[in-house]
């Protein structure tokens, strides 16, 4: 079971005092956290809000949200179980028509991790499932014994970078032909044979966060969910992402800059060749984690913040 919240304090989220000082423009807002997880987000966000606030968080792993502690936050607070490229499905539900601020933390949660059981972790024994949402049917098993060689190695290559993607999609395919995949182990088995020790870790790594962005169709849904936090927005409100690895800061920051200006029209062509977009980026280079915050969260060593404020 995955325990309760913790209580105030005891939970520091990844770049916390940055988020909260650059997302809060009206403390009488609305405010979704659209990656709620244990909240710890959410709880600095309401210590600096007025008691008429609105927080909306949104999480796809339905016991988080089931387990969290709501006792300290005085504004109301909606949960709800759902992926934030449903947001504006989700805000129309509860009858908001547009927000003030939106938060997009793409970690993987750290109780999550922990629980063997969710098979994310490639140093704990688990099944193979991978999911965030468990009412979702696609698990990792399934992708790894059923898609085809070709697919397989798109996905290791792709999303997670790694050079010997067609050998070990090879590998997979072989192997599962008399031992379908069902634990963790047997995917560390297949990196295994591919890598030299010393790399062994980074390689699991990637490996792990291929299958997983595969299952949980993590792009896409960052995708939408980045047009639908834009799209329900209000004048003047901000949108803050924090990513932890390339691919994911790459999808951040090169829409951002689609949406920060557009091609000028053809009349004004001949003198310009963009015009402003509905957003301005705040953060032209992305904040990053101090040295203390580094050493008290180590999970956070890798993490960006990108904020963008609505302007038209």
């Amino acid at each position: 079971m995955i325990p309760a919240s913790p209580e105030p304090g005891s939970h520091i989220p990844v770049l916390m005092h940055e988020v909260v000082d650059w997302l809060v423009t009206d403390k009488n807002g609305v405010y979704v956290d659209g990656t709620f997880g244990r909240g710890g987000h959410t709880r600095a966000l309401a210590d600096q809000l007025g008691s008429s606030a609105t927080l909306v968080g949104i999480d796809q792993d339905n016991s988080l949200l089931l387990n969290f502690d709501k006792s300290g936050i005085h504004q109301t607070l909606l949960l709800q179980h759902a992926n934030f490229e449903n947001l504006e499905q989700v805000l129309k539900s509860n009858k908001i028509n547009s927000v003030n601020g939106i938060l997009f933390d793409l970690g993987l949660n750290s109780a999550t991790l922990a629980d063997a059981a969710r098979g994310f972790s490639f140093d704990r024994p688990g099944p193979l499932d991978m999911r965030f949402d468990q009412s979702q049917p696609l698990t990792a098993a399934l992708v790894l014994n059923e898609y085809d060689e070709v697919a397989l190695s798109r996905i290791l290559f792709e999303y997670g970078e790694e050079k010997a993607a067609r050998r070990m999609s090879h590998a997979i395919v072989q192997s599962r032909t008399a031992h379908p995949f069902v634990s963790t182990n047997d995917l560390r088995e297949i990196v295994a044979q591919f890598t030299p020790p010393k790399f062994f870790v980074k390689a699991l790594s990637r490996v792990f966060q291929a299958v997983r962005i595969e299952v949980n169709h993590e792009f896409a849904a960052l995708r939408s969910g980045l047009k639908a936090a834009l799209n329900t927005l209000a004048i003047g409100g901000r949108l803050a992402v924090i990513s932890y690895h390339s691919l994911e800061d790459r999808i951040v920051k090169h829409y951002f800059q689609e949406e920060s200006q557009y091609p000028a029209p053809p009349e004004l062509q001949p003198y310009q060749a963009t015009v402003p977009g509905r957003i301005k980026i705040l953060t032209h280079k992305p904040i990053l984690p101090s040295a203390d915050e580094i050493q008290r969260n180590s999970r956070s060593r890798s993490a960006k913040l990108r904020i963008v404020e609505r302007m038209a």
